[in-house]
């Protein structure tokens, strides 16, 4: 008997996330820049990452988060993954500026949800706010970052209208997958 209890309680706990979140909008991602670091910095301070036959230490704390992104322009990359140019608030545009001035010979890597994704060599100063990721995204983050930010160019009203127009998909699709379910357990019974 209790045994029959443990095990549907650990069942309701995996399965009952999964149901909270039916109907949502997607969860965020977390999307930050870190500057090379050196070794002597220590493990506290930076982390490690091989780069071809290289490994290249990276700061820890980063240099931009996903909160100060204003706007987004994604494109598909020839490896079928998606890359995508990020513009920034004004502020991370004036950090970023005086960053890649400062550290002109040294790498910055894009790190999207724990994971980096791409890096880039600072050769130029950043001016205009804006960062770039080549490649690496995933499809199911460009969607999650269209929902948070609106595309370059757009406007927040064409950018409410977009996602109202998603949700609306979203809905629909829904109730569809549900009555589609209900006409089978019909043709079951």
């Amino acid at each position: 008997m209790t045994r029959r209890l443990i095990l549907s309680l650990l069942t309701i706990c995996m399965v009952l996330p999964s149901a909270l979140a039916m109907g949502k909008r997607p969860e965020k991602n977390r999307l930050t820049f870190h500057l090379e670091g050196h070794v002597s910095d220590g493990p506290k301070m930076v982390f490690p990452l091989p780069m071809g036959t290289k490994k290249r230490f990276f700061k820890k704390s980063p240099l931009t988060f996903s909160k100060e992104i204003v706007s987004l322009k994604h494109f598909v990359t020839t490896d079928g993954s998606y890359g995508a140019t990020f513009a920034f608030e004004r502020t991370a545009a004036g950090r970023i500026a005086a960053l890649t001035t400062q550290n002109q010979g040294k790498w910055l890597v894009a790190m999207l949800n724990g994971r980096p994704v791409d890096a880039v060599y600072i050769d130029t100063p950043v001016r205009d706010g804006k960062l770039v990721i080549w490649q690496g995204i995933k499809q199911v983050e460009i969607i999650r970052f269209e929902y948070a930010s609106p595309l370059t160019g757009e406007s927040q009203k064409e950018w409410k209208e977009r996602i109202k127009g998603h949700e609306k998909q979203r809905k629909e699709a829904q109730k569809a997958a549900k009555e589609a379910q209900k006409e089978r357990n019909r043709r079951k019974s």
